[in-house]
């Protein structure tokens, strides 16, 4: 079969470290791939090189244009130019335009955060002829209350690098944090609610005046027009000098890849993720490398933390998606930090135990392979 997929390339992103997932393995399974910009590359084509299968391979990187910010201008031309028998979409679905998509058979692989499955997400799968898919059965759930039909086509971690670290003790005292407890947060900035920034910063606040030998990693991009000012927020919580933010400049322009991150999570003892997730791949990565989290009681919170401790919450409206979603309590996750300071370092073996049952390649075989020898 040939697979058009349409989303960020090569972004530092949750979309792209799928796709990039993903992708090589449809091309180890036979299919011809190529790719879709919706941001990446504008304006020219491109190539990227990819090992799957015992070879290289050249896939077709197609591009998006500056007059379209989600690349639907020109997506139909890709996948006839392509001979595409399928375009699979992995983005925020509300964005899409159904109009673009109806002459394409098309499959949307929709994150779900919000309780009942956003109304613009649902008017997007329903009205572009195309076809849902759940990456988690939270999120399956959620279609499925709402009438719809979903394929189950689960997000997965390369288990094989993200792992434990070789010597954490030694990878900590290079750090220079052998003595510290070390709390981490993975989060994008790009709007000022879903990731719950203000709540996780105050429960650490809380958590840190009772264990001043505590520091809060934080590996995001410190302000974006749309998020927040992080460390503004910072500020205001009296966590200045207790924060720890990631690189910016290499940050931004996406050069710490998998190796960095995995050390990042490794020398971790817990990530705290209390926003509302579709997936949350910062929970299961960091549990693939040994270490444990804290995270919502709600969303995909309670499928993905089997490790850990969850966080109650609130129900809070969101008006943009016109559907419930959820904002953590702060003591709550004060008091889940407290509980990761006394037992994180049990709980090391499960998280990995745990994160092996979403292992990419264990996902292919049980879910992704079966649904595209159905659709080939």
């Amino acid at each position: 079969m040939r697979i058009l997929w349409h989303g960020p390339y090569k972004t530092p992103t949750g979309y792209w470290n799928q796709a990039e997932v993903w992708l090589k393995r449809l091309i180890g399974l036979g299919h011809e791939v190529a790719f879709s910009c919706l941001a990446g590359v504008t304006s020219h084509m491109e190539t990227w090189r990819v090992e799957a299968g015992g070879r290289v391979h050249e896939v077709p990187v197609y591009p998006c244009t500056p007059y379209e910010m989600n690349g639907q201008d020109v997506v139909k031309g890709h996948y006839d130019h392509f001979k595409a028998d399928l375009c699979i979409t992995l983005t925020c679905t509300w964005v899409l335009n159904p109009d673009a998509w109806r002459d394409m058979r098309v499959i949307h692989v929709t994150p779900v955060d919000c309780e009942g499955m956003s109304v613009r997400d649902y008017h997007v799968v329903a009205n572009s002829g195309g076809t849902p898919a759940a990456v988690c059965r939270w999120g399956e759930t959620q279609m499925r209350a709402r009438g719809l039909d979903p394929l189950y086509l689960p997000h997965g971690v390369e288990t094989s690098v993200f792992r434990p670290p070789d010597d954490r003790g030694k990878l900590r005292q290079a750090m220079s944090l052998d003595h510290m407890f070390l709390v981490g947060i993975n989060a994008g900035n790009h709007d000022k609610t879903r990731k719950r920034w203000n709540e996780a910063f105050g429960g650490f606040a809380a958590f840190h005046g009772k264990h001043p030998k505590s520091l809060l990693a934080v590996h995001s991009i410190a302000y974006l027009p749309g998020g927040l000012k992080l460390p503004a927020l910072a500020a205001e919580w009296g966590i200045s000098d207790a924060i720890l933010f990631s690189q910016q400049y290499e940050q931004i322009t996406g050069m710490l890849g998998a190796e960095e991150l995995r050390a990042w999570y490794g020398a971790l003892d817990v990530l705290l993720s209390v926003g509302n997730e579709g997936f949350g791949l910062p929970v299961m990565e960091a549990q693939a490398c040994g270490t444990p989290v804290v995270a919502g009681n709600y969303s995909s919170g309670p499928e993905l933390c089997a490790s850990g401790w969850l966080v109650r919450g609130q129900y809070d409206w969101n008006d943009h998606h016109e559907k419930r979603w959820h904002i953590p309590f702060i003591s709550d996750v004060a008091a889940k930090l407290e509980l990761a300071y006394e037992h994180a370092g049990e709980a090391r073996a499960a998280a990995r135990e745990f994160a092996l049952g979403w292992d990419a390649d264990r996902l292919l075989e049980a879910h992704w392979k079966p649904v595209m020898d159905e659709l080939g």
